[in-house]
């Protein structure tokens, strides 16, 4: 009975074995939720019986999570002392001339990327030690275009990109998919897919300034390869651009519907936790609620700390409207403001909280939230309607969705006030069609026909068997412009026009110069 056992056991293993790949991801430590989001793949395909091998360089000292509970991880400091406390989103998130896409702060942020990128792929026993691995399939965001030098140099035969973040502009050029400007909204701005001229306008050159910023990156990154490994090392978007398939953190029931590809693969979701009960004190806190919980939010980036005192006072005084209700703030110091939170009795701070249990109690009835990736994915799956506070880069597109789809109301930064965020709050408490079109949106995305995490391990698996999609590619993407918009159809016949015009004009003249001659003969004969 034993040897019987024993024999199906080795072979489950062997077919496990025989069917598992050894899968690479390369996750900088650029902000919690990306290496989160690289962490549950990890741990979805490792569930999955494959070997994962989570990378990761380190930049933003904050981040101190792996993201991965299980697979295998390689931290490496490949640069000491990196100023990432420079940046504006860690200094002043809540100060409203900031502006994460500017020059300056796309600067500083890819010199960071660049030096350490510089520093991987010039230590050699690092690459030699991950080169050993030989990988099967690896994966990487499209903001790490190092990363798909390293899989190049590391002769890993499949890749995957895969974005934290949803899908905009930089993707879908990247695929040579169209993202007409006139309901195509770029990424970085709040504008929603039903937009004015000026709107319209205004997203046509913010599409292209970010496109632009990525032509001045890429060359500077492909630079540092050829450096160290030779003059004919690919341009690092044509590396990232030949991926089997694109992993995106969105979710097509929420998302503005724009053109796409057989390779995008939408997987919002994948990194929501499934909720638990409260623990005692927390729990204490909702049930003691008499008219409901209001859980506030800005994120892991946006310090409420940092907030201006004219913005903390507007906020507990909108609090204060509501003096039946609860407010639940993750507050990330609140022993520096224990005094100023003293008289407003129904605001609770806590430097940490159990987000996705909360969202999901019965008495949580909405969100005020920063509107961050993780936050926007954990209310929509959870059914909460919000109050949307965006602060800076993506957050203003993820909030003009949701003002679209009904399920929140938005303050803009410069308009926060006790009087705008009393406004907001009242009326999504008090107006029970953005309750019900949240949970209708939950529901539908709940109940979708293929969940994210079969997603992920199913197209995984199809990508490293297969290796090249290239059959999925879009051919407009390598057309120049005049080709691409069919310029050439156009522009011939255009020229031909004028020339029959002048041909026409030369016969008329002609003819009259032949009629006036003849007409002069006859004057001379008479």
């Amino acid at each position: 009975m034993r040897r019987s056992l024993l024999a199906v056991f080795s072979l489950l293993l062997a077919v496990t074995l025989c069917n598992s790949y050894k899968i690479l991801l390369y996750s900088p430590t650029v902000g919690h939720s990306h290496v989160g989001f690289f962490g549950k793949i990890a741990d979805i395909l490792l569930d999955a019986g494959h070997d994962v091998t989570v990378f990761i360089p380190l930049m933003d000292p904050d981040v101190q999570s792996n993201g991965t509970k299980r697979a295998k991880v390689i931290r490496h400091e490949a640069v000491k002392n990196l100023p990432w406390a420079k940046l504006g989103f860690k200094t002043s998130p809540f100060d409203e001339d900031f502006n994460l896409m500017t020059f300056e702060n796309m600067n500083l942020l890819q010199k960071m990327q660049d030096d350490v990128c510089e520093a991987i792929i010039s230590n050699e026993n690092l690459l030699e030690k991950l080169r050993k691995e030989k990988f099967d399939l690896a994966m990487a965001e499209p903001i790490h275009l190092c990363g798909y030098g390293l899989f190049k140099l590391l002769g890993i035969p499949a890749q995957i990109v895969a974005s934290a973040v949803t899908f905009g502009e930089g993707h879908a050029d990247l695929y040579g998919i169209p993202s007409p400007p006139s309901y195509v909204p770029s990424l970085w701005n709040k504008y929603s897919d039903e937009m004015s001229y000026t709107e319209r306008a205004i997203n046509l050159l913010s599409t292209q300034f970010f496109l632009r910023i990525m032509d001045w990156i890429i060359p500077r990154q492909t630079a540092l390869f050829r450096k160290y490994h030779g003059e004919d090392f690919p341009c690092l978007i044509e590396l990232s651009a030949k991926s089997a398939l694109m992993m995106v953190n969105g979710d097509e029931m929420f998302e503005f519907p724009r053109p796409i590809s057989h390779k995008v693969i939408y997987i919002g979701g994948v990194g929501v936790s499934t909720p638990k009960k409260l623990e005692k004190e927390m729990l204490q806190i909702v049930e003691n609620s008499k008219a409901g919980v209001i859980y506030v939010s800005f994120g892991s980036v946006a310090n409420s700390t940092l907030m201006p005192l004219s913005k903390k006072l507007a906020f507990l005084e909108a609090f204060a409207s509501f003096p039946e209700h609860t407010f639940i703030w993750k507050y990330e110091e609140p022993e520096r403001d224990r005094e100023l939170f003293a008289k407003y009795t129904n605001v609770h701070t806590v430097k940490w909280a159990p987000q996705i249990d909360l969202l999901y109690h019965k008495k949580v009835l909405a969100f005020l939230t920063h509107c961050g990736g993780n936050s926007m994915t954990e209310a929509i799956h959870s059914g909460t309607p919000m109050v949307a506070i965006p602060l800076f880069g993506d957050q203003e597109h993820n909030a003009a969705i949701a003002v679209k789809r009904l399920i929140a109301v938005k303050v803009e930064k410069p308009q926060i006030n006790a009087q705008s965020l009393t406004a907001a709050l009242r009326e999504v408490l008090n107006d029970e069609s953005y309750t019900r079109n949240a949970r209708r949106l939950a529901e539908m995305i709940a109940k979708k026909p293929v969940k994210a995490k079969d997603l992920v391990v199913k197209w995984t698996e199809f990508a490293a068997e297969f290796q090249d999609l290239s059959n999925l590619d879009l051919a407009g993407r390598n057309f120049n412009f005049i080709k691409y918009f069919c310029l050439d159809i156009f522009v011939p016949p255009l020229l031909v026009v004028p020339c029959i015009f002048i041909a026409l004009v030369k016969i008329v003249q002609s003819i009259r110069k032949k009629l006036f001659q003849k007409s002069s003969n006859k004057e001379k004969v008479s």
